[in-house]
């Protein structure tokens, strides 16, 4: 019989991405089909990411974060601090 595995606690990061997805639902028109379609999209990808992340491991979760800090300075893109 094996130990449970950790799990990560994602709160912090659910409830920064709910406070993003609210701010930018406000700057769009949902009532454009194609912009809606777009957005149903987002949310539905975003609910999946924390559903998996709310599943792995956290120290696969902080190397696919530091990856992908790594990879977001080299094409000069913003870095969240």
């Amino acid at each position: 019989m094996t130990g449970a595995r950790a799990k990560a606690d994602v709160g912090e990061i659910s409830a920064d991405l709910v406070d993003a997805l609210a701010t930018i639902r406000g700057m769009i028109d949902l009532a454009e089909p194609k912009t809606e379609a777009a957005w149903a999209q987002i949310e539905t990808f975003c609910a999946i990411a924390l559903r998996v992340m709310r599943k792995t491991n956290p120290s696969k979760l902080r190397d696919a974060a530091m990856a992908e800090e790594i990879k977001a300075r080299i094409d000069g893109r913003e870095v969240m601090e």
